[in-house]
């Protein structure tokens, strides 16, 4: 059998993907990324002038998408099937960012952060899993979680450290139960990322805690999307092909520090 170059694994040469969050942000750099390594990519978010200036930029399909609602994310699954005919990837990068004070919030936040970050998370795995198990070579899955969900990074943000936790706790589960279908499924950790998203958390609230001390991250500053971006290729390619129901933190040091 002939083997693979050295570099090829890292690529996704000829393989098709999903990506939410696609508009901008960490999900905007990972779609972009998997099209100049080779993937046929869906670009998917809940912003459709977002969405669709980022896919155009690449010239791939596009979906609008709010990975919260059950039959919306049936029909985005119909459409790839379309399209693709099959699934090799699904990056969950989508997100609820906004920051809520721990003692004030509504419950109606909490239900909001968790409808999009954690039920949608779900809701992307489970329909792209049904693809997976039935065709020939499995698939990866890619969740975006945070470093937050193991190490609080800053106030405020409660709904958001637990929903990330819940995304972990997915991954772990689904991995080790879809193995035998040869479904990986891990996480990436991020920690500060100079995106839009994190750039609203920042608007909603003083940003104050732990990562906001000075020294606090060794490299000495936040990520640029395309970094976690890199780290979410390298799991959805055969690089990683024995790796499984792990979290990679990428966080410049943060959860060491």
């Amino acid at each position: 059998m002939t083997q693979p170059s050295a570099l090829s694994v890292f690529g996704l040469e000829g393989r098709t993907a999903i990506v939410t969050g696609a508009g901008s942000g960490i999900g905007r750099a990972t779609a972009t990324l998997f099209t100049q390594v080779g993937a046929r990519v869906l670009f998917v978010d809940v912003v459709e002038e977002a969405v669709r200036e980022a896919a155009e930029t690449t010239g791939s399909d596009f979906a609008v998408c709010d990975i919260a609602d059950e039959d919306q994310v049936k029909a985005l699954f119909d459409r790839a099937r379309s399209l693709f005919q099959r699934l090799d990837v699904l990056a969950n990068v989508a997100a609820y960012r906004r920051k809520a004070d721990t003692m004030a919030m509504p419950a109606s936040e909490w239900d909001i952060m968790h409808a999009v970050t954690t039920r949608g998370t779900f809701l992307m795995m489970r329909e792209a899993i049904k693809i997976m198990r039935d065709q020939a070579g499995g698939g990866s899955i890619v969740n975006v979680s945070s470093v937050s969900a193991a190490h609080p990074t800053i106030f405020n943000n409660t709904h958001y450290d637990s929903a990330k936790a819940g995304v972990d706790a997915m991954t772990r589960a689904a991995a080790v139960e879809f193995a035998e279908h040869g479904i990986r499924v891990n996480s990436v950790q991020p920690g500060g990322t100079a995106s839009g998203g994190a750039t609203a958390m920042g608007n909603d609230i003083v940003m104050r805690g732990p990562m906001m001390a000075p020294g606090r991250i060794p490299l000495a500053r936040i990520s640029q999307p395309v970094e976690q971006a890199r780290a979410i290729l390298f799991l959805a390619s055969e690089a990683s092909s024995y790796i499984t129901g792990h979290h990679l933190t990428v966080d410049g040091g943060y959860a060491i520090s």
